[in-house]
């Protein structure tokens, strides 16, 4: 009997070591989870943070997006007017070319009759 008490104490401390093995394992596996825990509220912040962060990146990207659209079409405009203006100096230019070799020849001409009457007036 004494024998089986001794067996039975043995197996009570062995118990008792499982126990306290398991006791750790549990305490160790709540820090692991509150570690868990932890982390994951610290990566919903920075979720939360990054899709903040989007938004302005997005607000800055449309308004950026909408005065590049006012100014191409400002420059577009202003390039159309200048376009029109160079397309009304280069006729009037080409009208005054006309001009000038039509009394260019006019010149010809007279200073060509000029020197005929001074020749004969001379001679």
């Amino acid at each position: 009997m004494e024998e089986t008490l001794k067996q039975i104490l043995s197996e009570i401390k062995g118990l008792r070591e499982d126990v306290s093995v398991l006791k750790t394992d549990v305490s160790g596996l709540k820090e692991g989870q509150h570690r868990l825990e932890t982390d994951v509220s610290g990566l919903k912040e920075d979720v939360s943070d990054l899709k903040s962060g989007q938004e302005r990146i997005e607000t800055k990207v449309d308004h950026l997006s909408s005065e590049l659209r006012s100014n191409f079409k400002y420059t577009q405009d202003k390039l159309d007017e200048h376009r029109h203006i160079f397309e009304v100096v280069s006729n009037e230019i080409k009208g005054v070319k006309v001009d000038i070799e039509y009394l260019s020849s006019k010149t010809g001409r007279h200073d060509t009759e000029l020197n005929n009457i001074i020749n004969r007036l001379r001679g």
